[in-house]
This record gives structure tokens, sequence and C-alpha cells, in this order.
């Protein structure tokens, strides 16, 4: 299976697992999934497939989509080419693959497996078990990503309770000094672990955070290989990493009515 099947795989099912808070429809055609975020007031559009549906059937179900809120179209595979236009916007961002490999433990006590020390002063990296701290990383998401979309921050509207039971599902938050700093999503299909929305706010940048956030997610499925969307910002620390480009994914993305300008 190749990069771009891997993570358009884990995509589809890690949204798929959020049902009932996401409801999830087959696409008009095969290798479409179509999923609503009504918390999000947005749906999502995924290509399991390269050029799942064409470019004319994706738009009209991006423009149907589209009198309800927000959309994102999600082309892993960077061959639908929707024009941009009638308030669509554009993205394209490297897709990237790390091969199972181990990784160097972060310096400091692992309680059994619960919490585990950071590669800088002040800094511990946990697995968010409890609502308390699975908040504390969706707003570290939404304000450090950021998630403009989701902006100002609601709780759980990004991040619901449900994510703590799912299987696969894991959610990291780094602490600096006893603040949270960074966090990110991981989801194991079974077949790759996905990595989604590291992120670290901006006044605790430049200290090893998302590094330490990094490790202590691919540490814990070393024998997976691993999936991400890399920004130009993030880019640098997943090659250092291990992770390779293996092709561009492109974000379609439509405001929804009363948000275009």
């Amino acid at each position: 299976m190749g990069g771009a099947e891997l993570y358009a795989g884990n995509t589809a099912k890690m949204w798929a697992s959020l049902a009932p808070w996401t409801r999830v429809t087959s696409g008009p055609v095969p290798g479409l999934l179509v999923v609503d975020v009504p918390a999000q007031r947005a749906t999502r559009v995924i290509l399991r497939q390269p050029l799942a549906g064409g470019a004319g059937q994706v738009g009209a179900l991006m423009r149907r989509a589209a009198e309800r809120g927000r959309v994102v179209v999600e082309d892993s595979f960077d061959g639908l080419a929707l024009p941009a236009g009638d308030g669509i916007t554009i993205d394209r961002f490297p897709l990237m693959i790390r091969p199972p490999a181990a990784v160097e433990p972060l310096p400091g006590p692992d309680l059994a497996g619960a919490v585990a020390a950071g590669n800088g002063a002040g800094v511990r990296v946990i697995r968010a078990a409890g609502r308390a701290a699975l908040a504390q990383a969706e707003r570290v998401i939404v304000d450090g990503f950021p998630r403009r979309a989701l902006q100002p921050f609601r709780p759980e509207s990004m991040l619901p309770p449900l994510v703590l039971t799912v299987p696969g599902w894991q959610t990291w938050l780094a602490y600096r000094d006893g603040e949270p700093a960074a966090a990110c999503c991981t989801f194991d299909d079974g077949a790759a672990l996905g990595i989604y929305w590291l992120a670290t706010l901006p006044e605790h940048r430049s200290h090893g955070l998302g590094r330490a956030v990094m490790r202590a997610a691919l540490g814990s499925r070393a024998r997976r290989p691993a999936a991400l969307v890399a920004t130009p910002a993030g880019e640098p620390l997943y090659f250092s990493l291990g992770f390779r480009t293996v092709t561009e994914a492109a974000w379609y993305r439509s405001p929804g009515p009363g948000n275009r300008r």
C-alpha cells in the first residue's frame, strides 16, 4: 500500500470512529467518504482512492454541502484538480511517511506509560487520559495550530470526550513549567499511525516541545508506519525524525453560507 493510500485510509477511519459525534455516509461513488461534523457546522469529503468521483461529481457534492456550512475536500492523491473560485480555496502540503522504526525514549520516568519527561528543562509529555487534560490539549491545538474556523475556542467542538474511549485514538499533551504548551492527536487504524494537528502555543515555541510530543507519539507505536501531512513550519522537524515526502496532498475549502467575502 502506497503512502497516499495509508494516509487516506487512516484519516477516513479516524473520522468514522467518532460516530455518533460525526455522521458518516458513503459518497455518491465508491471511494468517497462524506463526514458531517455538526459541532463544527462542517462537512468533510475524503477521497480514499485516486480521482474518486472525478472533479465534476466532487464539485457538485461540495456545492450542495456548502449550502449547510463549511466544507473541506481532502485529496491525498492530488489528482482531483477542482478549480478555485466561488469562495473555494486550495491548499497543498507534503504528505510524509515514516517507516516502522525504534524511537529514542524520552529521558526521565515513564510511570506505567502515563507520563514521560520531555527533552528540555521543565518539559513533560502525557497521554491525555481524562477530560481535563483532553480539554487542555484541545485548546492548545485550536489556538496553537491554529484552527481558525474553531476560534474562539469552544470546548468539545474539536475533541469530544468520546476520543478517550475509541480504540486507536490517543491525544498527547506537553507541559512546559507546568503550563499546557504543545499537543497532537494520533490514530492507529491497524495499518498505520496517523498523526494530526501537532501544535505549540506561540509563547512556548523553540523549546523542543514539538519534538518531545512527536517522540512520545511515535514511540508508542514504533512497529507501525506513520503518516502525516506537513505544514512548512513542521516539515524540517518531521524530516529529522525519519519522515520522507511521498506525494503532495490537496485540501479544497469552501467557507459555507455567510462566510464568503
